[in-house]
């Protein structure tokens, strides 16, 4: 049909010129039919930069009424980066920890500035934990036994290492024969919670599973690795392009003019009704106290990290240097009327920030 001389696809020819004028995105279709009978269209789109070295063709044999293609992209997938080393806070010194933290406050002068004292704060806890704390080697090993893995299954792999320790120790008989009765035991745990696991997958199963998902399952339980999701191969650009295009979306531009002009008129008596707030005295105004700090730190199992990578259990046992620390720099925070990158994982209270949020003004709006 785009690819028709004939004076009657003048649709397909506008759909063709609309195609070629799209930025960064080409059509790999050589004009070969994808369709029995003609007037169907089966277009293959890629972006412009494996536009070069695609290959587009029509399957032989693969046939319905449309024509199976194949594209080909000789593009080698990009290599996901080795996982960043982290802290193994199972073999965590805590002594050292705090006594690296007590030696790096005694001789510390907090700076005037909020955001050198919060880094100040990160890399002394970092530093500590480079000195108590030993390193985990990153790695991708694959542990077929993820999926079924518990507390008995763990249990049993211990023994299974102490008894191999021992062995390898002692090489006798008797050594021999309890760690053959220790790995026919753990093999027969293992076999009993895949089959567990497995029965309570398919109590899951109904009309609506889907066959991918239920080939996931086979292939989880066959002990194939699960497949990892490529690496962008520019994540800087990718990231700053997707910052760009939220804060478009979101920027006060996409308003009508109405609602920008509203928005203008009521700023001046909003920003007033702001300060004012701001004047009225209140009990809760004054700065943290230590005891107010120990009851909003977070407590329970560690979760993923942020960027500086410290984790909860770090805040947690810190010591009273490090409450000190952390105390001086909220207050600092607090007296500056500013949000320090500290406070949002360490607490979990919000009312120390300051802050308004208001609502775009609607047509349907009685009261602004």
């Amino acid at each position: 049909m785009l690819q028709s001389p004939s004076p009657t696809k003048e649709t397909g020819r506008h759909l063709a010129v609309l195609l070629e004028d799209i930025p960064h995105v080409r059509l790999l279709n050589t004009g070969e039919a994808t369709h029995t009978r003609g007037g169907r269209l089966d277009l293959t789109l890629v972006s412009s930069d494996l536009a070069a070295d695609a290959i587009w063709q029509v399957h032989p044999t693969l046939t319905s009424d449309h024509f199976a293609t194949l594209t080909s992209l000789p593009v080698a997938p990009p290599v996901p980066p080795h996982p960043p080393p982290r802290w193994n806070i199972r073999r965590v010194d805590w002594s050292r920890f705090q006594a690296s933290l007590d030696e790096w406050w005694a001789d510390y002068q907090p700076p005037d500035n909020l955001h050198q004292q919060e880094r100040d704060l990160t890399v002394a806890i970092q530093t500590a934990a480079t000195t108590a704390i030993p390193m985990c080697a990153p790695s991708r090993r694959h542990r077929t036994d993820w999926w079924y893995y518990n507390n008995e299954v763990r249990e049993h792999n211990h023994r299974v290492n102490l008894h191999r320790k021992l062995y390898k120790k002692h090489p006798n008989p008797n050594n021999r024969r309890l760690l053959q009765e220790v790995v026919a035991r753990a093999r027969q745990v293992s076999l009993r919670a895949k089959e567990d696991k497995w029965l309570e997958w398919c109590t899951t199963f109904s009309q609506h599973t889907s066959l991918g998902q239920m080939w996931r399952n086979v292939r989880t339980a066959s002990g194939a690795a699960p497949p990892r999701p490529a690496a962008h191969p520019h994540p800087q650009q990718e990231a700053e392009r997707l910052a760009t295009i939220f804060t478009s979306r979101g920027s006060s531009d996409q308003l009508s003019l109405h609602t920008r002009c509203t928005q203008q008129q009521l700023q001046p008596h909003r920003d007033e009704a702001v300060r004012e707030a701001m004047e009225v005295a209140d009990m809760t105004d004054r700065p943290f106290s230590i005891q107010e700090l120990q009851q909003a730190k977070r407590r329970g199992r560690d979760t993923e990290t942020g960027a500086d990578g410290v984790p909860y259990s770090m805040l947690a046992r810190a010591g009273p240097a490090g409450d000190a620390a952390l105390l001086a720099t909220l207050n600092a925070s607090w007296t500056a009327g500013l949000i320090s990158t500290a406070a949002p994982p360490l607490l979990s209270s919000s009312t120390w920030r300051r802050h308004s949020n208001w609502p775009a003004p609607t047509p349907s709006s009685k009261h602004l």
